[in-house]
This record gives C-alpha cells, structure tokens and sequence, in this order.
C-alpha cells in the first residue's frame, strides 16, 4: 500500500464522491488530511451520532488525518493555504464559485503551489448554464440518460442500488483525473484544476448505448437493450425457493451448452428473438428454472462451462468463498475501539504484501498534530481553539 507515499491529498470535501476517492489514495499511502468545519451539521440521513463517525464515515475516512477549520475565518484560511503550499493535491466538492468565495480556489493556491493538482467535484461542471444547480445521485443519473435506461420496459425507472453519478462519474473520475495530472507534472513541473462533473461522468457510462446512437442508430429505450431484458440470454430467472439466477450466455457456444445441460435444444434458434418470441422463450426457460432451487441450480452448471451465476444477497456476497480469498471483506482499527469489518481493496498489487488501512480519526483529531507541523506553538494552537477556528476541546 506505498504506490502513492509521498504525496499529500487535502480533502475538503463533504459528501461521498470525493472521500471515496481519498479514500482509495490513503488505501495506497497517501497523506490524506480530511478537513471539515469545526462543528459539522448534519447533512445527510447516514450520519451517526457523533460527528464522522457513522459506519460510512468511518469506511470512507480510513488510514486519512483530520483537522478542523472554519475557512469563513481569516486565521482558518490562512492555516489551509500553509498547507496548501505543501500538498500535492486539493479535492473540493463544493458549488462552483464558493472556493474562490472563501479563498481556497485553484488561482489563489496555485500562485503558492504551481505543482498544485486541484480537483473540483460539482454535479453539473464548473460552467454551463447548469453550474449552480442543486443536485444528488439521483439527479444527476437522470440528466445524464441513465436513470431513463434502467428497469424493465413499460415501468417507471428503476432506482440503482449504488450512486453511479457519485461513485463513478464523481469519486473514480476524480482518481483517474488526478493521477494523469500527477504523471503530467512529473514532466511538466506544473499542476491542473481538473473540473469534474458528476453527469459528464454518469454519461459517459452510456458508451455503446450513445456511440450507437450518435452514429445513427435508433434511441435505446428502457428494457429493450441487449443488456437490459431484451433477449433471454441475458436475464435472471426465478427458481424453485424464490431466489434468481442470473443468465448471461451470449456467445453462442455458451447458449448452445447451457441449452443441451437444460435439455432444451429445442430453443438452440432462438437466443436473439424479436417481439413475442422474445416472451416465449424467456417463459419456456423460466418455467425450468423454477424446478430447481438457486444453489441447486448453481450445482448443477458446477461442471458446465456457461455464464450462470447466483443473484446472492449483500450477507451472502460478502461471505461468498470467492471474496474472502480476495480479502474483500478485512478488519480496520475503529476509532470506537475494537475493530470494524470493513470492505478490503479492490486494487491489488502483484507481489506486494497486502497490509492494512489505517484507523479513522475522530474529528479534529489531528488538529494539533497539523498545525505543529506549520509550525504554531501551542499557546497559538489554544488560541485558535478558543476562536473557533479549529474543534473545540
């Protein structure tokens, strides 16, 4: 976990998008220092009692540092800009505008750090008529043509159970963003401000379906794409004790086995039909799959080479033999004491010993270790404590 030693991240945003892109810098050895205010509101239903310290906060802010600052303070800007001149990388989520409003923006910081990487996570990109729009996943997926393109047909939209717009088009957008912009200065000596919309990123996921289109294609519609319920080999089936199967042979050889170990090479013809032959053959195979139970059915393809796989539920998936040996599921020193299950790293790294991250700080916990560093003494680190500059005691 050392590929990013060396480089400091200062986190100043809020949501879920840019801590999980920190998060998966500290993973890699990053020094990442998680700053907030001094007394955060709640802001959203997944906060715990006390402030950062949720089971998501405390996933998301793992192996990081925290300080606390009041950036609406003279003294509390002053402190980010010191560390600023020292970091590798600023994240910001907040709305466009509001970090040149307070100080902390890329032309303020960059004239102090011209190696600077400045990431800004907004939902609809730093400029556009759509700049200052308020918005969450839900938003975002649907200005992008995602939310439209989920679910079956002739149905409302159906929600996705993971934020797309925050975790892909926002938090790995931002990653990869980031570690072009460092390779980049390797050469280059200087930084980027990298403008990261959430809907540019979402939209960016509809690849084949827009590439299609764009090049004159018909406009995908809701359950009627190869991937989305269109043909019978690409679905899930119903078994015997009310669980699903998940089918996907869309090759032709795997078709043609899967039908001959079913006994229905009858429907050998028809793994792309069109209009009502569509229905009957997804019928015929639910009304085999419904003879059998889901984990019957999944040892009876054991020794079949075809794409079937069970629907498993999240308990069932975080035991699944397969994501134990990949370390899916590890142990993180809480900051509660004890230690918490946690998801692993979905990075690994040939030959390299696979270590652990790092205890999640309480908020401001590393106020005074920090500002030490900037040089403040402690009667000055007292001072600010009693501004409110940083936590109060």
């Amino acid at each position: 976990m050392t590929m990013l030693a060396g480089i400091r991240v200062l986190d100043l945003s809020l949501q879920l998008p840019g801590p999980f892109c920190t998060m998966m810098m500290a993973d890699h050895g990053s020094d990442v220092i998680k700053v907030d205010e001094p007394e955060p509101r709640v802001r959203n239903p997944f906060a715990g009692e006390e402030p950062g310290l949720s089971p998501a906060d405390r996933y998301l802010n793992r192996g990081k540092r925290s300080l606390t600052l009041n950036l609406k303070t003279g003294e509390g800007r002053e402190i980010f800009r010191k560390l600023a001149a020292t970091a590798d990388v600023v994240i910001e989520g907040f709305r466009p505008g509001v970090a040149s409003r307070i100080g902390v923006d890329y032309a303020t910081l960059s004239a102090l750090n011209p190696g600077l990487v400045y990431c800004s996570i907004s939902g609809y990109g730093q400029d556009g008529p759509m700049r200052n729009v308020a918005g969450h996943d839900i938003n975002y997926i649907s200005y992008a043509g995602v939310l439209g393109l989920c679910g079956p047909r002739d149905s409302a939209p159906t929600l996705p159970p993971v934020q797309i717009g925050d975790l892909f088009g926002g938090a790995m957008m931002a990653l990869s963003g980031i570690l072009m912009a460092l390779h980049a200065r390797q050469s280059t000596g200087t930084g980027r401000w990298l403008d990261l919309s959430m809907t540019d990123g979402a939209m960016a996921m509809l690849s084949i379906h827009a590439a299609s289109f764009l090049a004159g294609g018909e406009p995908p519609e809701r359950g009627e794409m190869i991937l989305t319920g269109k043909f019978p080999c690409y679905e899930t089936y119903r078994c015997a004790d009310g669980n699903y199967v998940s089918a996907g042979p869309l090759e032709g050889w795997f078709w043609e086995r899967m039908l001959k170990a079913l006994g229905r090479e009858d429907l050998l013809g028809s793994q792309y039909p069109d209009g009502e032959e569509a229905g009957r053959v997804r019928g015929e195979l639910g009304k085999v799959f419904s003879t059998k139970s889901r984990d019957e059915w999944v040892a009876f393809f054991r020794d079949h080479d075809v794409c079937l796989s069970p629907v498993l539920s999240l308990p069932e998936a975080l035991s699944h033999p397969n994501a134990k040996a990949r370390r899916m599921v590890i142990e993180v020193e809480s900051p509660l004491g004890g230690k918490d299950r946690q998801l692993g790293l979905p990075v690994k790294v040939v030959g390299e010993e696979e270590g652990r991250p790092g205890r999640p700080p309480r908020l401001g916990e590393h106020d005074d270790e920090i500002l030490a560093g900037l040089g403040y003494t402690d009667a000055q680190v007292a001072g600010l404590r009693a501004k409110g500059v940083i936590r109060g005691s």
